[in-house]
């Protein structure tokens, strides 16, 4: 007997532990919910009010994300030219040239910092499903565009882009979505250094309104960048495949190799060969696609008063070179 009610205060005991078990899991899993909910906003809380909070990371890189982030808060209306490409794109094009160069142009300037060739395929598709009515595209490079071209070219989920860009979800569910403690801290860094940079160039955050980035300032960071190296053929083919399928859909596809500082052909290519071979190899890819290029770097529309660093442009040059680009392709019947 004396086993038998030890025996059921055991059972009775369990199930006590059972009932209560459920109850004080949920309790705590609650807990620990809203104390992290708590730390979550007070984190994005105190990232806002110093002025560091950084784009929702759709991408994860914070220029690609500053620019979604400039095309929700400034839709497009209808463009029908779109200049793509990394930095360079970004920085060197002013798309008002463009916009008084080409009549009925309406340009917009889809340019993400740190891209490869690849990667500009992928915008310049996630750009025309959303503006079907491009019909000129124009793609500016350098040698660094190329040298690596690996995976899928995606740099952002397009679904979220466009929920985030254009169909006004809110902007917390992207920061909870993509919430990552490493990445973001990572981001803010890169927000500190890039505010950084820029103070130390005295240039503003502005876009202007078709979305370019101008590097206005009268400063220079020397020239930056080391020796370039031959183009990855994996970016070959996608520059290929891009110029195929933009001749198939019936838009025109311009490629300039931007302009590049004298003193970095001085050091690195005082005989241009490095240069024009790139420059052959991009031909060579482009033969029977319907695609034009032209090599700006060779044309030394730009001297060395016009750059900050090695390929990147002051504002005043890259009106200069927009305005040099619009000559050459309306000229040669390209535009």
């Amino acid at each position: 007997m004396r086993l038998e009610r030890q025996a059921a205060g055991v059972s009775f005991g369990g199930h006590k532990a059972l009932v209560a078990s459920p109850v004080r899991y949920m309790i705590a899993i609650l807990g620990g919910a809203i104390a992290a909910l708590a730390v979550f906003c007070a984190t994005y809380g105190a990232l806002y009010v110093t002025g560091y909070l950084p784009p929702p990371p759709l991408s994860n890189n914070i220029c690609t994300d500053e620019k979604l982030l400039f095309f929700r808060r400034n839709p497009p209306a209808e463009p029908n030219f779109v200049v793509i490409g990394s930095s360079i794109a970004w920085r060197n094009i002013d798309s008002a040239a463009i916009a008084s160069g080409i009549p009925g142009a309406q340009p917009l300037n889809g340019g993400f910092c740190g891209l490869m060739v690849h990667q500009s395929a992928f915008v310049a598709d996630w750009m025309i499903s959303r503006w079907p009515a491009i019909r000129g595209v124009l793609l500016i490079v350098s040698p660094m565009d190329f040298k690596a071209c690996k995976g899928t070219g995606q740099i952002f989920d397009p679904v979220d882009a466009n929920e985030f860009t254009f169909e006004g979800a809110p902007m917390w569910s992207f920061y909870l979505r993509y919430f990552d403690p490493i990445s973001l801290h990572h981001n803010v860094m890169r927000e500190m250094s890039e505010r950084e940079q820029e103070r130390i160039l005295k240039v503003s955050r502005r876009f202007t309104k078709y979305g370019d980035k101008p590097f206005d300032t009268k400063e220079d960071r020397g020239l930056f960048y080391g020796r370039m190296r031959d183009p990855d053929p994996a970016c070959l083919t996608a520059l290929r495949s891009l110029a195929t399928t933009l001749a198939e859909q019936g838009r025109s596809f311009m490629v300039v190799v931007t302009p590049i500082h004298p003193d970095w052909h001085a050091q690195y290519d005082a005989d241009r060969r490095f240069t024009k071979h790139v420059v052959w190899q991009l031909t060579d890819a482009l033969t029977g696609t319907r695609a034009r290029i032209w090599d700006a770097d060779a044309a030394r529309v730009i001297d060395s008063s016009g750059f900050i660093d090695a390929v990147h442009l002051r504002w005043s040059a890259a009106t200069i070179l927009t305005s040099a680009i619009v000559e050459h392709f309306r000229a040669n019947r390209g535009l």
